[in-house]
């Protein structure tokens, strides 16, 4: 076993901005093309070869923001810790 991996330990990857934005928009166009939700961010997650899970959070923040969502938008967040920091 090469030694530079840790078993059951995953790697963690930051993703830009723009890969994010990339796959949420990714995520939209093959549910309008479709005309579903199931199955459509698998899809994308595995052909961009990201982690499921970080793909729906993205999609999910992503209606967050724009309201439409219940949830703390990414400003609302970024503005209350600013405020417990002080």
């Amino acid at each position: 076993m090469p030694r530079d991996i840790t078993p059951g330990k995953p790697s963690t990857r930051r993703y830009s901005q723009e890969e994010k934005d990339a796959a949420v928009r990714m995520v939209r166009t093959l549910r309008a093309e479709l005309g579903t939700d199931i199955g459509t961010i698998a899809r994308v997650a595995r052909q961009l070869g990201y982690g499921l899970e970080s793909v729906r959070a993205w999609v999910r923040q992503a209606e967050i923001d724009e309201g439409h969502a219940p949830g703390v938008s990414t400003d609302e967040a970024t503005r209350l810790k600013a405020l417990e920091q002080e």
